[in-house]
């Protein structure tokens, strides 16, 4: 497989995920933050219980919501597709070969989404169930795990890389 082929769409969808996620975390989670005293965002969280979700709901301001239900969040439903091309491509780039670990990436993406969904209906509701808070506090750690392990593999494969060009180099 030539990997060179991917270069391109590897650039592309690097940049865009790293402008997304700079525009979230830098600019719009700490806006929406700013209107709730501090308290972190659902998924800025390795989950929450019920009752920290509530006083969320119940500290955001009507601007803060705003924020996140108009902007944060259809940014953030982009977000996962632009990851998803970059991470996949990246893991083939690396493996100089297609592999099924393209999918965890995908997988990631997915519960993301979940995550995503559960979170504007949570801001949309006067008062969520305790079993969707529930649920939507699992779907967040198990995306924050995913992506740990996302970005673990891609650590070792580049250091697998390094190691392999550092060889070849000593032996030819």
């Amino acid at each position: 497989m030539k990997n060179k082929s991917f270069k391109i769409p590897l650039i592309i969808s690097g940049a865009v995920t790293a402008v997304i996620c700079a525009v979230m975390n830098f600019y719009l989670i700490p806006a929406i933050e700013s209107t709730t005293g501090g308290i972190r965002c659902f998924d800025m969280n390795f989950g929450y219980s019920y009752d920290d979700a509530v006083k969320f709901l119940s500290l955001i301001s009507e601007t803060g919501r705003n924020t996140y239900l108009r902007i944060q969040l259809p940014l953030d439903f982009v977000y996962p597709v632009a990851y998803c091309v970059f991470f996949s491509l990246l893991i083939v780039t690396l493996m100089k070969r297609k592999s099924a670990l393209i999918l965890l990436p995908a997988v990631l993406a997915v519960t993301d989404y979940c995550e995503n969904i559960c979170t504007v209906i949570m801001l949309k509701s006067s008062a969520p169930s305790r079993q969707l808070v529930s649920f939507a506090s699992t779907v967040t750690q198990v995306k924050t795990v995913l992506m740990y392990v996302c970005f673990i593999l891609i650590a070792i494969l580049i250091i697998y890389g390094i190691i392999n060009k550092i060889k070849n180099k000593k032996n030819g």
